[in-house]
């Protein structure tokens, strides 16, 4: 059910199933492939015998909408040979990058190969480090095998005779795999730029006749055959374009803003600020508003007065807490005076006291 609709997508559009009056789905969306529009999708040149994006894939799978029905809105669209271009050129950089990169990757290999560091080496010194531990260990037991026989040991004599016996047939096995190995050719792939060897005796007679490295058929391989014969035909498409329409440049000639707010003229999506210069220079009939210098000292002027006062306050708030807790703690560990105790009227007083409720 998913494929079908996938497919019907891809032939007739999401909007297939819309009302007549509203709106259709444009060849300019976010999700609409460009690349899928005008040529190969990069996305889908490394894949694997399933069609899915090969796991070592440089880019990965695409995440935007391959449709036909888009094509065929493009080759519609009034300005068809202005926008053909315009995608023709974000294709032909993106798969120059592709290959710019690989090429270095190649070059990086081929120094490896100049200096020695190749898989041929590599296994030549290991076999030699084999070689040589086989050979001190095959004279240990000759020596051990002759002393046991000189003390009449011969049962231990024999065993460590058979022992020394497999270690050399060891030994002879080594010095082969050494004499192969020293046939062995290390090269660097001028498609994909990987390091490839050629081991094997069919391979090297395969490689003397000028037949392909197994390694050919590989998606690895296979992707980056496509991308460099997708750049060359991209090239000269664009060239022809650009030819067609008298030289012009591609921001000149492609203005997406009406449909994309964040789109410049380059097709790179611009932020906040860039936008809303964009609108005031529209407001202003195409005159980008500028402050003098002078305007914009004094208003940095200010900025900077306003936050010089609001440290002030902070300063003062925090003066003022400080002293308020230095004079709590003041007050806290002074000593209380102690009242004095309550003495008793005195005669005068109660006889004035007795005189005055008579």
């Amino acid at each position: 059910m998913d494929a079908t609709r996938a497919l019907l997508d891809s032939l007739m559009g999401k909007d297939r199933n819309s009302a007549p009056d509203s709106k259709r789905q444009s060849f300019k969306d976010a999700d609409v492939c460009k690349y899928h529009l005008v040529g190969d999708c990069p996305h889908e040149m490394w894949v694997n015998q399933g069609g899915k994006a090969s796991p070592n894939s440089p880019v990965g799978p695409c995440k935007k909408q391959h449709s036909e029905a888009m094509r065929e809105r493009l080759k519609e669209d009034k300005d068809y040979v202005r926008y053909h271009w315009r995608y023709l050129e974000d294709l032909r950089v993106f798969l120059q990058k592709l290959v710019d990169d690989n090429n270095k990757k190649a070059e990086k290999v081929k120094e490896k190969l100049k200096e020695g560091v190749t898989c041929t080496a590599d296994t030549h010194k290991a076999v030699e480090g084999h070689i040589s531990e086989r050979e001190a260990l095959a004279h240990e037991k000759l020596q051990a095998a002759e002393k046991m026989a000189e003390e009449g040991n011969l049962e231990v004599s024999k065993q460590a005779m058979e022992e020394a016996d497999e270690i050399a047939h060891q030994k002879f096995r080594l010095n082969r795999l050494k004499e192969v190995a020293e046939g062995w050719l290390d090269e660097c792939c001028e498609v994909c730029g990987s390091q490839i060897s050629w081991r094997a005796v069919e391979e090297l007679e395969a490689r003397s006749k000028g037949r392909e490295h197994p390694h050919v058929p590989g998606a690895w391989h296979q992707g980056w055959k496509r991308c460099r014969e997708a750049l060359k035909k991209v090239t000269e498409e664009a060239q022809k374009a650009r030819e067609a329409l008298g030289g012009a440049d591609v921001g000149e000639v492609v203005d997406e803003n009406a449909q994309d707010p964040f789109a410049g003229r380059n097709g790179r999506r611009r932020n906040r600020d860039q936008v809303k210069q964009a609108a005031s220079r529209s407001r202003d009939g195409g005159k980008a508003r500028k402050t003098s210098p002078s305007k914009e000292k004094e208003k940095r002027e200010k900025e900077k007065e306003k936050e010089r006062a609001k440290q002030r306050d902070k300063d003062k708030k925090k003066s003022r807490r400080s002293s308020s807790r230095r004079a709590r703690r003041k007050k806290s560990s002074s000593p209380r005076k102690k009242r004095s105790p309550k003495r008793s009227p005195s005669k005068k007083r109660r006889k004035r006291k007795s005189s005055s409720s008579s």
